[in-house]
């Protein structure tokens, strides 16, 4: 058990959120160079998930870890629809994970699943029975998080440059 409290976002977290928001960005823009370089230091990216949250039944937690003084990770997710007939209706409705993050200070003590659970739960409480996650194919180690916590393979998707 990682030792950790997960607990909702309130709106005392919003300047520890977007601390930790902006470093899931730097991190992500060292594996992917399309990653933008936020001006504002993501405060617009802090509003649109905070619009998102509330527009789809979503929720965000944060994760603290004593002694440790800040808060250490936070998940979004909500609800999302595939809107695509080729899809079976029953299998349309899931829980999307939209951003998770864990500080390196905090990585492997079982953080990310905690956090996962937490929006797990979250998927349940809205009826959903699946739930789904995306990755940058550079980062193996939040691959490894998914999979400890029970994720498998979905849909891949390729790019090529023109």
């Amino acid at each position: 058990m990682p030792d950790c409290q997960v607990r909702p976002y309130t709106e005392a977290d919003r300047d520890d959120l977007r601390a930790m928001m902006l470093a899931l960005q730097i991190a992500e823009r060292v594996m992917e160079p399309n990653r933008a370089q936020w001006s504002d230091a993501g405060a617009s990216y802090i509003e649109e998930a905070l619009a998102a949250v509330a527009a789809k039944k979503g929720a965000i937690f944060i994760a603290e870890s004593h002694p440790l003084p800040d808060p250490v990770g936070f998940v979004t997710c909500w609800q999302a629809y595939e809107d695509d007939s080729i899809v079976a209706a029953t299998e349309r409705d899931y829980l999307y994970v939209a951003d998770l993050y864990v500080a390196d200070v905090a990585r492997g003590r079982g953080i990310a699943g905690a956090l996962l659970d937490e929006a797990e739960g979250h998927g349940r409480t809205l009826g959903l029975d699946q739930v789904r996650i995306g990755l940058l194919s550079a980062n193996q180690s939040a691959r490894r998080a998914y999979q400890k916590a029970g994720f498998e393979d979905f849909e891949v998707t390729l790019r090529k440059r023109l």
